[in-house]
């Protein structure tokens, strides 16, 4: 098992080249520095699993890009920081709350073997062959069911008009 000083001598001679690869992956300077204190925080978490010494920098390479690569998929699922908060206009407020307020109320009137396509195809982005395949029946009967979907939304709105 390896010793912390074994680390703090692996952080010395690697260090460099792992903070070259982080910043390379991060394309950010203060990311990469974060990364590379992380890659030896798990190097030290795991000293025992550690290989020989002539295998020791592709391991710890493996593992700054493994870090790395999820530092990057986990910033995709975060919202950028933003100096403002934009402020909603009250026209537009107002449009969204009636427009929430609309499909809350159209999905509660709709059937659910009419409801379940329209959520997959308008909500979840599915193209229509794979919202049949989903549902398990033929795409023409999704077609049918989107079509039946958009006659009660329209025939709702005309309603709310009126």
């Amino acid at each position: 098992m390896r010793t912390q000083l074994d680390t703090a001598s692996l952080y010395a001679k690697y260090g460099p080249v792992i903070f070259s690869r982080c910043k390379r992956l991060l394309k950010n300077s203060a990311a990469a520095e974060d990364a590379t204190q992380d890659v030896f925080i798990k190097v030290l978490r795991h000293a025992e699993k550690a290989p020989a010494a002539d295998a020791v920098l592709p391991w710890v390479h493996r593992i700054a890009t493994n870090h790395c690569l999820n530092v990057i998929r986990d910033g995709r699922r975060q919202a950028e920081p933003v100096q403002q908060v934009p402020e909603l206009v009250d026209d537009e407020f107002e449009e969204t709350m009636i427009s929430r307020d609309f499909s809350r109320r159209l999905m509660a009137r709709t059937p659910e073997h009419v409801k379940a396509p329209a959520v997959l195809f308008h909500v979840q982005g599915l193209e229509q062959a794979k919202v049949a395949e989903e549902l398990g029946v033929s795409r023409r009967t999704v077609l049918y069911r989107l079509s039946e979907f958009t006659d009660r939304a329209m025939k709702m709105q005309r309603i709310v008009e009126a």
